[in-house]
């Protein structure tokens, strides 16, 4: 019986597979707590402990285009898209004070305070400074959870100095 190189590298696959997946069992086993407590095999991880009320409304979205700047070149407003399947556009002024959070772009992190909104419109309140740095298609999210104690990141631009 001739072996084909083809054979011999589909069982050197399996092999390698084989003892890969057993170093991979015997880590696990030895990972695991001795106290014999029953643990779920789905574990849950993440960045923090932080449980979010199910019951708090948000919307989440893109920012579409930029509202005009007023005449010190400050940016207040932006337009805005939904994203994903159940972010719906809010009613007009429905997030009024609500919390807006950025979430990518140059200004990540960033907290502000809903002033007004429509249905694709958002604009903020100057307590936390101008949106100057939001960029079309950076992701935001808006929770309704005042943004009073929101201190800005900026301390020029809440001067009104940049």
């Amino acid at each position: 019986m001739q072996w084909s190189v083809k054979r011999a590298a589909a069982i050197a696959v399996i092999v390698c597979g084989a003892l890969g997946m057993a170093e991979f069992a015997a880590d696990a086993a030895a990972a695991r707590p001795s106290s014999g407590a029953h643990r779920s095999a789905l574990l849950r991880v993440g960045h923090d402990n932080v449980t979010i009320d199910p019951s708090l409304r948000r919307f989440t979205g893109v920012v579409t285009a930029l509202g005009a700047p007023d005449a010190e070149g400050r940016i207040y407003s932006f337009r805005a898209s939904p994203v994903g399947p159940d972010s719906v556009p809010p009613a007009a002024d429905e997030m009024q004070k609500w919390r807006l959070t950025i979430l990518a772009g140059k200004r990540f992190a960033a907290v502000f305070e809903v002033q007004s909104n429509t249905q694709s419109e958002i604009s903020v309140s100057r307590g936390a400074g101008p949106l100057n740095g939001l960029a079309v298609t950076d992701v935001f999210i808006i929770e309704e959870i005042g943004a009073a104690n929101a201190a800005p990141d900026d301390p020029a631009a809440a001067n009104g100095s940049t």
